[in-house]
């Protein structure tokens, strides 16, 4: 046994490594359920959290400083209060997101990208079998699909891992024979287009393991420009190619009435250009538009609801000021895990490679990043940090590993 991995060892046999596995599976199955019961899923969180930071401050600490790039939106959300149509609900979400934000990291720091993404495998397995077991654990049949998603996802890069425990791979083995049939059942076109994508990325990925890193960058600008060409070509040899990609899915196009929600997410980002309306200020009650599409869709709890895409709905919050920063902010995630991917092709790297491109595909359609209480956006940003660490030449945590004699 070498000294590094002697050293790992040593460290995973501490008690710190398994208070923080344990705080971090307790967030992130009751998370998964966060849409069927918010109080308690969050109220078990915030407590794990700050449970985290009185046995181990020095973390939180390392999360705040480790990068500005996460607490960007945080920090320009925090200043929205003064402009916001609803000042004590931004007040409110502002430290919410930022204490997501800071679990994100602390956890990622904690756990080695491995345990990391098993929790992430038992949290949203945990979902979908409940759900066979309770009805409205999901509100539609989306969210059933993303969480069914991320199980396939995650449960595949786990089965591939020896690292893995035996019981996590045999896990990872019946989630991953079984959740094929449930996603495509599922009926969640933007689910089931864009997760086979993302994991086939990845599978490619981790198949050219044999070549130089070099060749590896070489063949993934030639995937890249030979999708733009196919995209190219496509666009110019149909009329309205967009229309017939929704017929061939069964989807009309206004999908399902998007298209009004998001003329009216431009009208309000053309009367409110920089800063928006405020962090999560339009979806409440006393908004007279808020009011109008909750009852065009049917919502009778006047909760909850979006503009169905991630780049409008920051957008209608925070201004094209708050588009640039979430859009730096993605892409800075984006490159960050695929150059980590190219230049070791890992099942960690794959895995995180496979999410955030999923993730991308997906900012077009829902809003799952930049809000509180989300496994998606802690995965995210895990990704942020789990990339940086490996650049920088280190698989293990930062803090210090006890040594024995």
């Amino acid at each position: 046994m070498t000294p590094t991995t002697l050293n790992i060892a040593t460290y995973e046999a501490s008690w710190e490594y398994r208070v923080a596995w344990l705080l971090w599976f307790c967030s992130a199955v009751s998370l998964s359920f966060i849409q069927a019961i918010p109080t308690i899923p969050a109220a078990v969180f915030l407590c794990a959290v700050l449970l985290y930071c009185a046995l181990f401050p020095l973390r939180a600490y390392q999360a705040v400083t480790w990068s500005f790039i996460p607490w960007a939106i945080v920090l320009f959300g925090a200043l929205s209060v003064l402009w916001s149509l609803d000042p004590a609900r931004s007040a409110r979400a502002a430290p919410q997101i930022a204490i997501t934000v800071l679990a994100s990291i602390m956890f990622a720091q904690a756990l080695p990208a491995r345990a990391f993404i098993a929790i992430i495998m038992y949290a949203h397995l945990a979902s979908v079998v409940a759900s066979f077991f309770v009805s409205g654990v999901f509100g539609a049949k989306n969210s059933f699909a993303l969480q069914v998603a991320i199980t396939l996802m995650s449960s595949l890069w786990v089965l591939l891992d020896p690292q893995q425990p035996r019981y996590a791979r045999l896990i990872g083995l019946l989630a991953l024979l079984s959740t094929p049939p449930m996603l495509s059942a599922a009926g969640s076109e933007g689910a089931l287009l864009t997760g086979p994508l993302a994991i086939l990325a990845s599978i490619v990925l981790f198949l050219s393991r044999p070549l130089h890193p070099s060749a590896r960058l070489s063949l993934f600008w030639l995937g890249f420009l030979a999708l733009a060409l196919t995209l190219s070509i496509a666009l110019l040899s149909f009329d309205n190619p967009f229309d017939l990609l929704l017929s061939s899915i069964g989807k009309d196009s206004s999908l399902t009435g998007r298209t009004v929600l998001w003329s009216h997410a431009w009208s309000i980002i053309a009367d409110h250009p920089w800063g928006g309306v405020g962090l999560q200020a339009f979806w409440v009650e006393g908004n007279s538009q808020a009011i109008r599409f909750w009852e065009m869709f049917y919502i009778n709890s006047h909760t909850g609801f979006h503009f169905h895409d991630l780049w409008l709905e920051i957008g209608v919050e925070l201004g094209l000021i708050g588009i640039l920063i979430a859009a730096g902010t993605t892409i800075v995630v984006l490159f960050s895990v695929w150059r980590w991917a190219l230049r070791d092709p890992r099942p960690e790297s794959c895995f995180f490679v496979a999410f955030v491109t999923f993730v991308l595909l997906r900012t077009v359609g829902e809003v799952e990043l930049f809000a509180q209480f989300g496994l998606m956006q802690m995965t995210f940003l895990a990704a942020l940090y789990y990339a940086g660490h490996a650049q920088g030449g280190q698989r293990t945590p930062v803090m210090p590993i006890p040594q024995t004699c």
